[in-house]
């Protein structure tokens, strides 16, 4: 999802969305034509034409950068269109949207179909995911398959969506925990902010929900004229494809779902399931620096360890310890206490040096290097997932849900969750002055296809229980890859399980179990 990315989420393009080709069946050729020259495109239609020369974030994202030449051999290969929907599918002769579709063809042999991808956010551009895929780990896909990028409604290429009061908003230096007058003030200017832009196209911001988006996939199935859609979805990614799955059984076909949000929809239970995720992953964390005292010298047990380290903040929360390289406060501890598994050796180089009244030593240091996501539609985003949540409208039930994390947390309670829906100042939320959604979200439900849902072990974006709670609702088969990445499957030592699912073999990939990467 958005909010803080882990390296996983980078490695992989940070998030995952998708769309679909054309699957060859006994009556020929079936891959859709572009419309007639000078006629206005049709609703559900798809429009063949040029491919837009990608920006220098797109190809940096997709794989440029790692992967040059085999980037540029698939480039060469892509086809790009657009189709057609209604803004709203509940009056589809109404307002139309263009949504931009990119198409890799398969390089096997045999009939391809269509296997959609989705990079999540909500608000990546996936247009470009299907080069991302085929210079990866899982290229062995293409063998097989037709991998098709989509820019969601509201994204990309796709009418993106935008709203320059709250994007541009600055929450402004952040204390060691916000007080009710400091958040109550952000909460208020972010509400006008949205309101502001809401009024200036209340349909549009309405056409963003979850539920449309996965009708447009059914609309570029039905445009591709195939039988059924195949989908690799990350993130909130995984929101649509379980929309999907449910709205369409029938024509869903092989589906993955990796780093799985709740199927529960209360923006509350959410930010505290992803706060206990990261108190849990601190005392792994203590765990693991106990068992490297010889090193770090923080303590011998985990009690130990924790006690010192909790004092260590206490100390530079009252007084910041102030160095040549920065200062170092409250704000810098949680940083380091927050660290992800990949990450430990160098924050616990880190807390050792601070321990000692000294600055944590170069660039390893083990603090985040947190930098704006790219391909983002920060509104469309915020949209897309404000459509999915409830109990989101009020800062009073916010705030109050802050206050009792932070006591049932009192490690990382305090800190902003590592989730979307959590507003720049804990204790607020990004849906503050969004309109209620005209609809509740889909109800996740089962289908005919088979279906593999991924979680990795330690990570905390999206945290491992909500992968077996969506099982619980979905069915299929739960794979646990033990890391602590966020959408990272793909590009690790794990991608063959990718290939294995969708090839259809029976065994480990279909019945899940456990990978290490």
């Amino acid at each position: 999802m958005g909010g803080a990315r882990s390296r996983g989420v980078r490695t992989v393009a940070g998030v995952m969305l998708a769309g679909l080709l054309a699957a060859a069946c006994a009556d020929g050729d079936v891959r859709p034509q572009a419309a007639a020259t000078g006629t206005p495109p049709r609703t559900g239609e798809l429009t063949w034409g040029t491919c837009p020369e990608p920006s220098e974030a797109e190809a940096q994202v997709w794989g440029a950068a790692e992967h040059r030449p085999a980037y540029a051999r698939h480039a060469a290969r892509l086809r790009c269109g657009t189709l057609t929907v209604p803004a709203d599918w509940t009056a589809p002769q109404g307002r139309r949207l263009e949504l931009a579709v990119a198409v890799l063809p398969s390089t096997g042999d045999g009939p391809a179909e269509p296997l959609a991808l989705n990079p999540g956010g909500p608000g990546v551009s996936g247009r470009l995911m299907p080069i991302g895929i085929a210079s990866g780990g899982a290229r062995a896909l293409l063998d097989r398959y037709d991998l098709v990028g989509l820019d969601v409604r509201g994204t990309g290429r796709s009418g993106p969506a935008t709203c320059p009061a709250a994007e541009s908003l600055d929450a402004g230096p952040q204390p060691a925990a916000p007080t009710h007058r400091t958040a109550r003030a952000y909460w208020n200017r972010l509400a006008r902010a949205h309101t502001t832009c809401a009024e200036a196209d209340p349909a549009q911001l309405a056409s963003l929900t979850t539920t449309n988006a996965a009708h447009d996939l059914d609309a570029l199935r039905r445009a591709l004229r195939a039988p059924r859609l195949h989908y690799y979805g990350v993130s909130w990614g995984t929101s649509l494809g379980a929309t999907y799955r449910t709205l369409f059984p029938t024509h869903s076909g092989r589906t993955l779902l990796e780093s799985v949000v709740s199927p529960d929809p209360d923006l509350r239970g959410l930010l505290d399931g992803v706060t206990r995720a990261r108190e849990q992953r601190f005392e792994h964390f203590t765990a693991w620096l106990a068992a490297r005292s010889d090193r770090y010298g923080l303590g011998t047990t985990a009690d130990e360890v924790r006690t010192r380290l909790l004092a260590l903040r206490e100390r530079l929360t009252t007084r910041p310890l102030r160095t040549s390289d920065g200062t170092y406060g409250r704000v810098e501890t949680d940083q380091y206490l927050d660290a992800e598994p990949a990450d430990r050796a160098g924050a616990g180089a880190a807390l050792s040096a601070l321990a000692r009244g000294r600055a944590p030593a170069g660039d390893g240091d083990g603090k985040p290097r947190t930098a704006a996501p790219p391909l983002v539609a920060p509104f469309a985003g915020t949209a897309l997932l404000c459509s999915q949540v409830t109990h989101a409208a009020s800062f009073a039930e916010q705030w109050s849900a802050y206050g009792e994390r932070r006591t049932a947390y009192p490690v990382l309670g305090a800190t902003r969750p590592m989730f979307p829906g959590s507003g720049e100042v804990p204790g607020t939320s990004t849906c503050a002055g969004l309109p209620a959604p005209e609809r509740p979200p889909v109800e996740p439900g089962r289908a005919d296809g088979p279906l593999l849902l991924v979680a990795h072990r330690d990570e905390v974006i999206t945290p491992l229980p909500w992968a077996r709670a969506m099982r619980a609702r979905t069915g299929g088969s739960l794979l646990v890859v033990g890391d602590g990445e966020h959408g990272g499957m793909a590009g690790g030592g794990c991608a063959g399980r990718i290939v294995e699912f969708f090839a259809g073999a029976e065994g480990a990939a279909a019945e899940g179990g456990v990978c290490e990467p």
